[in-house]
């Protein structure tokens, strides 16, 4: 029983260092959301979505491509800002070049995804 008591507090110590933090893109400027990207190396943005009112998008923002997966790489995209409408900032997609043969082999002519 000793044992299970000493491993809860590093099981939630551990599971909070990983939660990344996360923001409302629509309540900084686009500076603040840059600067907040940049300080966090990988922070979560959500705004409201511009089809669907009252529902928010959300996805993980990254200050460089050190904080991707190692077959990934950054992709410049915007999100909006309190002051304008498209904010620049990066997210990690994966790499096409570095995909293994099988996932390019099973693109079919017509998929929006062939190259």
């Amino acid at each position: 029983m000793r044992p299970l008591l000493l491993a809860i507090p590093l099981v939630a110590l551990a599971t909070s260092a990983f939660a990344l933090p996360k923001y409302t893109s629509t309540s900084m400027t686009c500076a603040q959301v840059q600067d907040t990207v940049h300080a966090g190396g990988t922070v979560i943005l959500a705004y409201p979505s511009p089809r669907l009112p009252g529902h928010m998008l959300y996805n993980t923002y990254v200050s460089s491509r050190q904080f991707c997966k190692p077959n990934e790489i950054t992709k410049r995209v915007s999100v909006p800002s309190r002051d304008l409408r498209s904010c620049p900032v990066l997210t990690c997609v994966p790499d096409r070049e570095r995909a293994p043969q099988h996932e390019q082999r099973d693109q079919q002519p017509n998929s929006p995804t062939h190259q």
